[in-house]
């Protein structure tokens, strides 16, 4: 009989967090696991300073086409896993802000998608910005201010998370 996977008990705190950082992808793609990551001094649920590296994953994104090595690391104590990524792609996404509010104005404004893009991320996109447009005041159709008032509140305009807030290093 195989044992259940134990994830670490962590009251009031994330075990998993992504956060954003500048990264310069050109230098990121021709180095790769060399890239030199920024180093995170505390950890961000603990404030432990025993903040290491926790090895590499691989993440795919819009416009490469070889998967982008990223950055894992580890806090020992509360076991808080974060993964950097660069800032200009939300976590979960593996589209650009531009791309992404791009294709959310081009339905705003002209009412269809983009054609150079997948209509179903398009659809999750502005299903998501539908969604959190509902919450921050329940408007019934979002428009260009919406989704400005919404990035400019650090939520992600395209989530369907009630916790989409983003964490920039």
């Amino acid at each position: 009989m195989e044992t259940p996977l134990q994830l670490p008990r962590v009251t009031g705190r994330y075990p998993f967090m992504v956060l954003r950082v500048a990264v310069d992808v050109k230098s990121l793609v021709e180095l790769g696991r060399n890239y030199p990551w920024p180093k995170l001094l505390r950890c961000l649920s603990c404030s432990s300073s025993r903040v290491w590296g926790h090895g590499y994953v691989r993440r795919y994104f819009e416009g490469y086409i070889e998967p982008l090595w990223m950055k894992r690391l580890r806090c020992p104590d509360c076991h808080t896993v974060y993964t950097l990524r660069p800032d200009y792609f939300y976590p979960r996404l593996r589209y650009s802000l531009w791309t992404i509010f791009s294709s959310l104005m081009t339905k705003i404004v002209h009412h269809r998608f983009m054609p150079c893009l997948p209509r179903q991320n398009q659809q999750y996109w502005f299903k998501g910005l539908f969604f959190q447009a509902q919450r921050l005041r329940n408007i019934p159709s979002p428009d260009a201010a919406t989704i400005l008032e919404i990035i400019s509140r650090g939520f992600i305009p395209a989530s369907h998370a009630l916790d989409c807030a983003t964490l920039r290093l």
